[in-house]
């Protein structure tokens, strides 16, 4: 919990995923009961339609035109015998039940003429052609005495073993119609027909009417609703990318500016610190008696000047990048990279050995001298400052690939990893490794912004444990 509380851009992530989550939720919701409503509604003026002409096809009838005869003869022919089995063998009489509901159902199938009533109810109405329909039986029940009724056929997920199994479903047995898929909002009637008298019976029958593609007609319908959440989801979620980007950098140069201040404030401390102590000892009159002190002294505020100079330079040349307004001249590549490198090499003969292969011919390149030297001397800093090497050595080669020049600067340094080159250019970032170097984390900045300037790109190939190699493109 303490872990948590300390890490607020920790807790800000995870409010934002739950917000987000939730919101997804609700959206998710809301096409869900939307989908419902619609789905309830559906054909709602349709039904209503074909349920009252259903009925009145079937006035003083029962099922479909005609359908009234076929159950009172077979119902009525087999009440007697269905009567005395009901009084001395129950078993027997639940068998003969279900053998007249099976002729039954067998005999209003062949005879069902419930194709042509449906297409004339469509016609008469005007409804959509590719309307589809599905008869069906759910009860028969027969009574003795026009008050108790014994069920002989319930609609049931059990199939019946003597009844035909193909035209049997849990919602009842299917007398006529195609339509597959049939629930509650398809239901457009049932009816429960009985005789108010004894050896008499009672029937129920459905009628479901509906399109096959049901679901796509409402998802159509939904399309405007469902476009629209999906949008603001997405508009939502961009938002939130967005944001979280931002607050990731905002993040990340608050992390780097923290780490410059840092540096800075060290950087500048040392020589200062040196200076004062100086010039402390230049104001004791016992020191500055003997005029051998002072020499000494007065090299030591120069040096230390020059190093907080250099470092003041270093911050201000950054600001100094402009592509727009770049002065540039004309200057020998290996002339230029030569001078470079000498002068480079007097400072850190001791430190490293520097070698230079040429271009195999001279080349005029359009450059600003000083920011490219300043750029080379960076490089060059950095191969030296992170190399552990007995023997530091660092190859600066000239050669040409294509459209381009290439400068190849290459060191035998303790390399980088993946991490740390994909951030190497940033600003005032400085990599996590053993080495304790001084600095601010504007050195390879600088380098990446000049080459920019220049219009130039640059790539770095680098391996732990093997060093670096930097490589200057340069367009011919």
């Amino acid at each position: 919990m303490d872990k948590f509380t300390k890490s607020p851009f920790k807790r800000y992530q995870i409010i934002s995923i739950l917000s987000l989550i939730i919101l997804l939720y609700v959206q998710a919701k809301l096409i869900y009961n939307t989908y419902e409503l619609k789905n309830n509604q559906y054909n709602l003026k349709e039904k209503q339609l074909i349920n009252d002409a259903y009925n009145l096809s079937i006035r003083n009838d029962k099922v479909f035109p005609g359908g009234q005869k076929i159950i009172d003869d077979f119902i009525y022919r087999n009440m007697p015998s269905l009567e005395k089995l009901h009084e001395h063998d129950i078993r027997s009489f639940e068998i003969m039940g279900l053998h007249v509901c099976d002729s039954i159902f067998r005999e209003l199938r062949c005879q069902s003429n419930m194709d042509s009533v449906f297409i004339q109810i469509i016609h008469e109405n005007q409804l959509e052609p590719d309307m589809k329909y599905r008869l069906m039986i759910e009860n028969i029940s027969i009574t003795f005495d026009g008050i108790n009724y014994i069920s002989l056929y319930h609609a049931q997920e059990t199939a019946y073993p003597l009844i035909e199994q193909e035209i049997q479903t849990e919602k009842g047995i299917i007398i006529d119609g195609t339509l597959q898929n049939i629930d509650r909002q398809n239901l457009v009637a049932g009816l429960s027909v009985s005789t108010p008298s004894d050896h008499s019976y009672e029937i129920r029958f459905v009628l479901y009417a509906d399109k096959d593609n049901r679901i796509l007609s409402i998802f159509k319908e939904m399309l405007p609703t469902f476009l629209l959440s999906l949008f603001s989801i997405l508009f939502v979620i961009t938002i939130y990318y967005l944001t979280y980007r931002n607050w990731l950098k905002q993040k990340k140069l608050t992390d780097m500016k923290s780490d410059f201040l840092n540096s800075i404030t060290h950087e500048f401390n040392t020589p200062i610190a040196t200076i004062l102590v100086a010039n402390k000892n230049l104001e004791n009159q016992e020191i500055i008696a003997d005029r051998k002190n002072v020499q000494p002294l007065a090299t030591i505020i120069k040096r230390q000047a020059i190093r907080l100079q250099t470092l003041i330079n270093q911050v201000l040349d950054i600001t100094s990048l402009n592509k727009k307004n770049l002065e540039k001249e004309y200057h020998n590549l290996n002339l230029l990279l030569e001078e470079t490198v000498n002068d480079y090499q007097l400072k850190t003969i001791h430190e490293a050995k520097i070698q230079f292969v040429p271009l195999g011919q001279d080349k005029q390149i359009l450059l600003n001298r000083f920011l490219f030297t300043t750029m080379l001397n960076n490089i060059l800093d950095n191969a030296i400052k992170y190399n552990l090497s007995s023997a530091k050595k660092i190859s600066i080669t000239v050669g040409k690939e294509g459209e381009n020049f290439i400068i190849a600067i290459k060191d035998n340094g303790i390399g980088m990893p993946e991490t740390i080159k994909s951030r190497i250019f940033d600003k005032f970032y400085r990599g996590k490794n053993k080495l304790k170097t001084s600095g601010l984390g504007l050195g390879l900045f600088y380098v990446k912004q000049t080459i920019e300037a220049h219009g130039w790109e640059i790539n770095i190939q680098s391996e732990q444990g093997l060093g670096t190699e930097f490589r200057i493109f340069i367009p011919c």
